[in-house]
């Protein structure tokens, strides 16, 4: 079953349409529900902006709305977020309820099983204890309801947003939010399914691993979905065994490569060069990449291999937590959201800090010929001493993790610090891209690879991949153009103060077109004598409709 909401019969929802209150609708424009309104893009706006436009009945989601809060009307909806995957709206009922209501854009992937999926996944980690919504109604067949698009129902997640109040909670605050984290954590190890894929309820997909009410099924990660890998006959599981999931990875990757990559005569800053983006090569690469996948597993490590289920996403914005326990000084988490894409995989790929604790980047030293003025120089020393102190708080909290989750959590503190982690773990998160700027950095980590092949624990037997002394030295050269580019990118980025893929908000939008057109006059005067003007400029990266 895909259908799983409160009501059955499509009768019974015409008479609640009947019941919705007409007052919060009346001003009511649609479109402002159905696009995004979020902010625009300096580039390709018309593409995006299409890419997350959802239209949906409105009234009979609010019919759906009412009747899972057991209310009678919905007296006000509001567009609470949106992104590239969902549009988020928050729903006040008669009853004084409030509860979220999520639609699905076609950028999340397939929407039948992404939606199953993310309902049961929430389902499952309610179950081990997690502090985790509950799901009031849902629907994975957009054909077969009256709102037209796949939804979620749910509570709205009690407390307050971490990323609201960490800068005003105490040190000790912040540590016991660690702490809390940890022991989360700790819940979400117990031993799972004997698969790799993603979380369904029995009978929403075809076929499966079995464990109680749920089902490991095919993995709805988005890089087994996105664009036209969409419509590829490929695996996505589920896989009983590491190695045939990690070479699904590699597969994956081969075919789009075969059917769908293309070079790009004229690449822009932002692309590689036109010497990478070579069918053969990237194949070539790999094979060499499958070669040696089988010994990168620690296949003599069963705890790194067990299947876990993971929230990948731990940042400010999905952590919630009570407001009553901050204002008497203590931290509790009331609720973790967003696990939409979560799936089942081996523990050592899926253990990693939370995003909210970054390792602090390295402050950069001052330069000698910076403006010398007396009040600039002090205004940057105290920046830096600021800057240095923050950092410091950061490393501190970072170990602290480190440290909370050895004590409370030593299987998963073991996956986050085995000896070869950084070795076999790297190519993997570049096997499945090669074409949009992994080929240098998979390359790279095999290099590496062969380099430390007895590190490893092979010594007894070579390495079954080599390269050349004119591969290495040409791989050296493209490892520093690819650094360049990556660099490169990174200060456009910020010039403009757009983020990846142009984004910016409404604001800063005028000012953003401004900045791009003044930066490429910068790249202009770069322009090589006798070369023209308009094949230059073919590289930058934004180019505004206007």
């Amino acid at each position: 079953m895909v259908v799983h909401t409160l009501w059955k019969l499509g009768n019974f929802l015409a008479r609640r349409n009947r019941l919705i209150s007409t007052t919060a609708t009346r001003h009511f424009e649609p479109e402002n529900f159905y696009a995004y309104t979020s902010g625009r893009w300096i580039h390709d706006e018309t593409r995006q902006l299409s890419l997350r436009y959802r239209s949906f009945n409105v009234d009979a989601l609010k019919t759906v709305v009412a009747h899972a809060a057991g209310g009678n009307s919905v007296l006000k909806m509001e567009k609470l977020a949106e992104g590239s995957y969902n549009k988020v709206f928050v729903l006040t009922l008669d009853n004084g309820q409030e509860l979220i209501a999520r639609i699905l854009t076609v950028l999340a992937g397939p929407g039948k099983l992404v939606t199953a999926s993310e309902v049961a996944t929430m389902d499952y980690a309610r179950s081990l204890g997690v502090p985790v919504p509950r799901v009031l109604a849902w629907c994975a067949d957009a054909s077969s309801t009256p709102v037209q698009s796949e939804y979620i129902i749910m509570e709205k997640a009690s407390g307050v947003e971490l990323g609201r109040v960490w800068d005003q909670m105490s040190s000790d605050q912040k540590d016991d939010t660690v702490r809390e984290v940890v022991n989360i954590e700790k819940r979400m190890i117990k031993p799972f399914f004997k698969a790799y894929g993603s979380v369904f309820y029995q009978g929403d997909v075809d076929s499966g691993v079995v464990h109680d009410r749920f089902v490991v099924g095919p993995n709805v990660s988005l890089p087994f979905w996105d664009e036209e890998r969409r419509h590829m006959d490929i695996d996505r599981g589920p896989w009983t065994d590491p190695l045939s999931y990690l070479k699904a990875i590699s597969s994956r990757e081969r075919i789009w490569i075969h059917n769908h990559a293309t070079s790009n005569p004229h690449p822009t800053l932002f692309e590689p060069p036109t010497h990478i983006q070579d069918q053969q090569a990237h194949i070539s690469l790999l094979n060499r990449y499958d070669a040696v996948l089988p010994y990168i597993i620690p296949t003599q490590d069963p705890i790194l291999l067990r299947p876990t289920l993971w929230h990948t996403d731990l940042h400010f914005g999905n952590i919630f937590l009570s407001q009553d326990d901050l204002a008497e000084g203590n931290v509790r988490i009331t609720a973790i959201i967003d696990w939409q894409h979560a799936c089942v995989l081996p523990l050592y790929l899926q253990a990693r800090a939370p995003r909210f604790l970054p390792l602090p980047d390295q402050i950069p030293p001052s330069s000698d010929d910076d403006d010398d003025e007396e009040e600039e120089e002090a205004f940057d020393q105290q920046a830096a001493a600021a800057a240095a102190l923050a950092d410091a708080e950061l490393a501190n909290r970072h170990e602290l993790y480190h440290t909370t989750t050895a004590s409370l959590n030593p299987d998963y503190h073991h996956a986050l610090s085995f000896n070869t982690r950084d070795l076999i773990i790297t190519p993997v998160q570049f096997s499945g891209r090669t074409w949009s700027g992994g080929y240098v950095p998979l390359q790279n980590t095999l290099l590496r690879i062969v380099d430390n092949w007895d590190y490893l624990g092979h010594r007894h037997f070579p390495c079954p991949i080599a390269f050349s002394q004119s591969e290495r030295e040409a791989h050296a050269e493209d490892a520093q153009e690819w650094q360049v580019g990556e660099d490169l990118q990174v200060m456009i980025q910020d010039r403009i103060g757009v983020q990846e893929g142009g984004w910016v908000s409404h604001e800063g939008y005028e000012d953003a077109l401004r900045r791009n057109e003044e930066l490429k006059e910068e790249f202009l005067q770069q322009k090589p004598h006798g070369k023209d003007k308009d094949t230059f400029l073919r590289a930058w990266p934004y180019r505004p409709v206007v």
